[in-house]
């Protein structure tokens, strides 16, 4: 049979030493990105093959600087795996029934996903990011105690909902209306 020939692990080998990982697929990502962007915005009007032009000669300066090549293999394994992970946080909430996540649920998903991607930029660049297997009991505490200093001036400054609405709910749709996140006026 064809398919009993075929050795990924050698394929993978070959494909890093012609230089896959370090020029065609950073090059392929960077083209594939400028030039979605470039055609949705318009910016140009209709002509792709500007955009075409404006997206190949962008990713060829990305991989002619290795430094952000490094970064990029650096941030995309780590922003990958939040992906799945966050994945998986909805398949077992939808597991246990909720299936419908409210407008604030929409505001802590977009915290979580920039703070996500500001760690996975921090870890690969090397940048001083406590790792969460590296905090010590004392880093733990300090967090505890930041995280009721933070809970009990928000219960102070809080105002009664009108609508009988309240906690969470209610911090997390004023949370929504603050940042303008929500549709409702």
């Amino acid at each position: 049979m064809v398919l009993e020939d075929i050795d990924i692990a050698g394929f993978l080998s070959w494909f890093e030493n012609i230089g896959g990982f370090d020029i065609i697929l950073p090059f392929l990502l960077v083209f594939a990105i400028t030039f979605a962007i470039l055609d949705k915005i318009k910016l140009f009007g209709e002509k792709k093959n500007i955009n075409t032009i404006i997206a190949i000669i962008l990713a060829f300066f990305l991989i002619l600087q290795q430094d952000f090549v490094f970064l990029l293999q650096g941030v995309l394994p780590r922003v990958s795996m939040l992906m799945v992970t966050l994945i998986m946080i909805l398949l077992v909430a939808g597991t246990f029934g909720f299936s419908e996540f409210g407008e604030g649920w929409k505001s802590l998903s977009v915290i979580v996903a920039i703070v996500g991607v500001i760690w996975a930029i921090g870890a690969s660049s090397n940048w001083d990011i406590p790792a969460f297997d590296l905090l010590t009991d004392q880093d733990i505490a300090i967090l505890l105690i930041l995280g009721v200093f933070v809970l009990v001036i928000w219960f102070v400054v809080k105002e009664p909902s009108k609508t009988g609405e309240g906690g969470i709910i209610k911090g997390l749709r004023d949370f929504n209306n603050f940042f303008g996140l929500s549709k409702k006026p």
